[in-house]
């Protein structure tokens, strides 16, 4: 088992799988998607979204900009949006230029008592230099940084070593010190900086499927020499299936979906892919109607767009669990441990500065401890065996959660390419371009470094407002090999000894 490095963002759910992420479609289509669905699911506590939660629609049908995915990206892309776009169209008055649609409702904010007393509620991110220089390029960071808790290094324990004293201190010799913060958090406070600095700009919609109907480069000469008409989409309303709050698949029948088009549409939507998934079908649809030279020479022409997908060979599977350490322990360092005969890893991250941690035992999905009621006591001798420094932090009362809990899965190693864009006026970014798993801090921290590499784009492009459709085949250019090489290396990293 490779060792779970601490500059990663390290997952906690305390839910079951469920599909916060997923969109009906792309569960359809892709049957992978399954994998990650409990990933990227950590409930918020706050009522699931009910008819009466969502606002009715408005009049406006034509925005600027649209960005589907309401994750960390995709609200930093957002805010990008807002400083650096210049208008693009005439919108009527009052009318707001950019919208993000996301499927979910939005987290609680990031001052609600739930993330010091939920811990393992939510998965924690670990943002290292290059997220943190993204979110200062936007003037976000001191936001961020004050929802966050610092880093300072790890202290591990080798396989057979079990007393207190046995754990080894590396602090960490980085420039930039990694903070730590629960996703939901992360996102909460991009939320807030968006409803109090941009909130005449930015529309910010909860509880919608978004399907494009046309990319606008249908009819364009070849790809990226002009804009085409704007990209249309089909808004539909999505209706919880369930009351369960930690239920968060939704249907999108017995409503009526609306148009709405745009003149830049970002895809941000993680594991939903569900931009990334319509751009394979229109290229698929592109391939069976075309022959080999107009690919090459014609008018139309343009790069591939696929998704390399990587069966899991190294399967892990995950219960996370609540841990608060004395007084006596550091309350900034991330602690590891692995067990002998590297059956499994304990690893364990700050959820504030008080010593309430959220931690994680990464399993096989084969052993008995992963399975769902599992006997609490036989997980109490694991615990007692194996990693006895942090059993006796650990009470009946949390053994018995955890051994009641389904193990999670992780996501497995996906990206797309070598084309990030389609036609003019289409870009996709963060981890539905490249999925990895996320103890390697990689992830998060490359979706965020993606919209400041996009902004970049922007401000380089003179007279922006008639040149649009430049910037989406400059953001291919610019990240579609980072993105393969990122989940090569990140993949090689999970499999000692293998490359590729």
């Amino acid at each position: 088992m490779p060792r779970y490095y601490w500059a990663g963002y390290l997952l906690c759910t305390l839910s079951a799988p469920v599909s916060s992420l997923i969109s009906p479609s792309a569960v359809k289509n892709a049957r992978a998607a399954q994998e990650v669905n409990a990933l990227f699911s950590a409930a918020p506590s706050v009522e699931p979204a009910t008819q009466t939660d969502i606002p009715p629609e408005e009049d406006q049908n034509h925005y600027d900009a649209v960005v589907v995915g309401g994750g960390p990206a995709g609200l930093l892309s957002a805010i990008m949006l807002a400083q650096k776009l210049p208008a693009l169209s005439s919108l009527p008055s009052p009318g707001k230029r950019v919208v993000v649609y996301d499927r979910l409702v939005p987290p609680p904010p990031p001052d609600n008592v739930v993330y010091s007393t939920d811990v393992s509620k939510y998965y924690l991110l670990g943002i290292g230099h290059r997220g943190q220089n993204a979110l200062k390029y936007f003037d976000v960071w001191d936001d961020v940084e004050k929802a966050s808790v610092a880093v300072m290094g790890r202290r591990d324990w080798q396989p057979g070593k079990m007393k207190e004293e046995d754990g080894r201190i590396t602090m960490s010799n980085k420039e930039v010190t990694s903070r730590v913060l629960a996703r939901d958090k992360l996102v909460g406070v991009l939320k807030e900086v968006i409803e109090t600095r941009y909130n005449d700009v930015i529309e910010l919609k909860y509880g919608y499927q978004i399907d494009p109907i046309t990319f606008g480069n249908e009819d364009a000469t070849i790809d990226g020499e002009e804009a085409g008409p704007p990209v249309q989409l089909q808004v539909s309303q999505c209706t919880p299936i369930s009351s369960d709050s930690d239920i968060e698949e939704c249907s999108i029948e017995n409503n009526q979906p609306r148009q709405v088009t745009t003149q830049f549409l970002i895809g941000a939507d993680g594991a939903a892919r569900g931009i990334a998934n319509a751009m394979e079908t229109a290229d698929k649809e592109y391939r069976k109607q075309t022959n080999l030279f107009q690919r090459l020479f014609g008018k139309s022409k343009r790069l591939p767009f696929r998704v390399t997908r990587y069966d899991d060979d190294n399967q892990r599977v995950y219960k996370s669990i609540p841990i608060c350490f004395p007084e006596h322990w550091p309350h900034d360092l991330n602690y590891s441990a692995r067990s002998v005969n590297n059956r499994g890893t304990f690893e364990a991250l700050p959820s504030d500065a008080n010593g309430n941690y959220c931690a994680l035992l990464l399993l096989r999905p084969d052993d008995v401890l992963a399975s769902a009621n599992c006997d609490p006591k036989v997980l109490r001798e694991y615990f007692d065996t194996q990693f006895p420094q942090f059993s006796k932090l650990l009470g009946d009362e949390v053994m018995k959660d955890v051994a009641k809990k389904c193990a999670s899965t992780l996501p497995s190693f996906r990206f797309a390419g070598p084309r990030h864009h389609e036609g003019g006026r289409t870009v996709i970014l963060g981890d539905c371009v490249h999925t990895v798993k996320p103890y390697f801090g990689l992830g998060a921290n490359t979706a965020l470094e993606d919209v400041k590499i996009l902004s970049q784009i922007f401000e380089s492009i003179p007279e922006l407002e008639k040149n649009i459709h430049r910037a989406p085949p400059e953001f291919t250019k610019q990240r579609a090999a980072d993105s393969s090489a990122l989940v090569k290396i990140s993949r090689g990293m999970d499999r000692p000894g293998k490359i590729g």
